[in-house]
């Protein structure tokens, strides 16, 4: 029994079929090509194919996903007939469809998915990595910055003391120039 396709539309791709013996609604993007109805308990085949990446359904003659962009097609390469992307047999020839195929294509965008989210992971530890080195460098900075002006200060202080000692010493020494100069004076006045 094939489906009928009354159905609600999202972006001009069929996601819901009726079935053919209840009217119950049926979310195709939940099933394969061999579908239950829930309401009725009826099987059937649906004569129009499901994307095998995104699940949006799609009539027999289309050959690229308009949701995805994924092939629905592919080539038998025994007798050169066109099959639907997910089937397992030829529909002409019953060979069976290389399954090296079918595994390249369902990986393809889960590799390609997974090395973009590694990039995105490497993107984002590198931005993490790279804000902790600058704090890093900001503290030691703040650091180097402290340590140089506490040398700056005990420099000052040191030559401060110094000047005094000079001072002190300079005013040490014109006492005695004094005294001894009194002294000799004295001498001589007497």
């Amino acid at each position: 029994m094939a489906a009928t396709a009354n159905a609600s539309m999202t972006n001009e791709f069929l996601v819901e079929i009726a079935c053919p013996n209840c009217r119950h609604p049926i979310d195709v993007r939940e099933h394969g090509r061999h579908v239950t109805c829930e309401a009725c308990r009826s099987q059937f085949i649906l004569q129009a194919h499901l994307c095998p990446q995104c699940n949006s359904y799609h009539q027999p003659d289309e050959a690229i996903c308009g949701q995805c962009g994924a092939a629905l097609s592919r080539i038998c390469r025994k007798c050169q007939t066109s099959n639907w992307a997910g089937d397992e047999y030829c529909q002409n020839c019953g060979g069976a469809m290389d399954i090296f195929d079918i595994l390249v294509h369902s990986q393809a965008g889960y590799t390609a998915e997974r090395l973009s989210q590694q990039m995105r992971s490497a993107r984002a530890l590198k931005a993490q990595d790279e804000a902790a080195s600058a704090r890093r460098m900001a503290e030691l900075q703040a650091v180097e910055a402290e340590r140089v002006a506490a040398l700056r200060r005990r420099q000052q202080e040191r030559r401060a003391e110094e000047r005094r000692l000079l001072w002190l010493m300079g005013g040490a020494g014109a006492l005695v120039l004094l005294f001894l100069l009194l002294y000799l004076l004295s001498g001589w006045l007497y």
